[in-house]
């Protein structure tokens, strides 16, 4: 029965997981006469009942959940900046709910990590980006009218795959996270004599496949700049004299490579089919930039800022746009839009702490799980740029920063115990 109780426990993770990354239902009940984005009344619904279900799992374990949960004080504080904001949102019928909803993604990130380890997260992962895999190729080759990009956005990616995906560069940022994944599993050694070895491995293959079919431009260079840092990391369990010259050469090479780049950036943007505005993002900033001086310490209000023509400040942003802009396509122009400079504050602080963090942690450990904080972290840097994936409810990339954020917390504290009383050992064997 107890067994029984793990399994069942560790399906409503993955299921989780799985509809936090928009997957299945918004692309069920898109509609293409529709004037804006569809409405979709199901998934708030939906993840209500998934944090019951989380309060009910914690309760269960709230003494293991306090432990955890007072390991980061600056998340906490973040979330209760979000909750505050209802007291002077621009949108007072919509960041009530949703910064509950917020606190209640934020709640599930840390009862994962109170519940499972890192390693134990991953392999939770690769189940759940597996499903991913599978439903978006069989939406996209028996489904195409909903796993392909047809009328979206006025049909300018059409035929691009979007799989089970809302949009085709949302499918893009997620096989990223996949390919880390999968790739850590790929290099674990501890798999080296297990029969389905060659899992991982597949996984991999078709989270690259996925990205070049999704057409993301974006999603094709972050996948080749975390391929390319992952040695890199791994050479920071080296000593010092070791580490030392090779990020010098590190930092040569690439502040050659963006030398030259810079230099060339007219061809390369014909190549990828882009503009020197990045696209019109850079209009979108300055548009942005200047909303965010009118209002800049607090903000507009949690998830206040890109919502409907009846929001005056989305109202404002679209008709100097001249185009219903769905968001800043800049994850930090988001946070300081909704939550101001205080936000971007603490947000930065525990970013911050947490790449320290990732590299006491990575030196901790010999195991994949040691790779696993930085490489997530230096994706979301990388996918925030043009994109914004940072701050968000019902997200499972805000879930997965929280859960590595305080299971790094956890373990690390473990590391450190169980080096402690291994030193002990052997130093009382060597006195014996």
């Amino acid at each position: 029965m107890q067994r029984l109780s793990r399994q069942a426990e560790k399906v409503f993770v993955v299921l989780t997981l799985f509809f936090s990354t928009t997957a299945l239902i918004p692309i069920l009940i898109e509609q293409e006469e529709a004037l804006n984005v569809t409405q979709d009344p199901y998934t708030p619904i939906l993840f209500l009942g998934i944090y019951i279900v989380t309060l009910l799992l914690i309760i269960k374990r709230w003494k293991s959940f306090l432990h955890v949960a007072h390991k980061e004080i600056w998340i906490w504080l973040l979330v209760g900046i979000a909750l505050a904001s209802v007291l002077w949102t621009v949108a007072p019928d919509i960041t009530p709910r949703r910064s509950v909803l917020f606190l209640g993604t934020t709640a599930f990130g840390v009862y994962l990590a109170t519940r499972y380890t890192m390693r134990e997260q991953l392999e939770l992962l690769a189940w759940m980006f597996g499903l991913i895999i599978l439903l978006s190729f069989v939406f996209a080759i028996a489904l195409p009218s909903y796993g392909l990009m047809t009328f979206q956005e006025k049909g300018i990616h059409a035929g691009a795959w979007r799989g089970v995906i809302t949009h085709k560069n949302t499918l893009g940022r997620l096989m990223n996270v996949s390919i880390i994944v999968f790739l850590l599993l790929c290099v674990d050694n501890s798999l080296s004599q297990q029969k389905y070895r060659w899992v991982p491995w597949v996984g991999f293959v078709f989270s690259v496949i996925l990205i070049i079919l999704s057409t993301s431009k974006t999603a094709l260079i972050v996948f080749l700049t975390l391929t390319t840092i992952l040695p890199l990391y791994k050479a920071l369990r080296g000593n010092y004299n070791q580490v030392v010259p090779l990020v010098i050469a590190v930092v040569l090479v690439v502040g050659t490579t963006a030398t030259l780049l810079l230099d060339s950036l007219p061809v390369i943007a014909a190549v990828l089919g882009k503009d020197l505005t990045l696209s019109g993002r850079t209009e979108i900033w300055g548009v942005m930039l200047d909303l965010i001086w009118e209002r800049p310490l607090l903000g507009y209000g949690f998830n206040a800022v890109w919502q409907s023509w009846d929001n005056e400040v989305t109202a404002y942003l679209w008709r100097t746009l001249e185009w219903e802009c769905p968001y800043a396509h800049n994850g930090l122009m988001d946070l300081v839009a909704e939550l101001g400079i205080l936000g971007l504050m603490v947000f930065s602080i525990s970013y911050i702490t947490a790449c320290i963090r990732g590299v006491m942690w990575l030196r901790a450990t010999k195991m994949v799980e040691g790779l696993w904080p930085l490489m997530y972290l230096t994706f979301l840097f990388l996918s925030n740029i043009t994109e914004s994936t940072l701050v968000a409810t019902n997200s499972i990339f805000w879930i997965l920063y929280i859960s590595i954020i305080f299971s790094m917390a956890v373990e690390y504290e473990q590391a450190k115990k169980y080096s402690y009383y291994l030193n002990v050992m052997v130093e009382e064997e060597r006195i014996n």
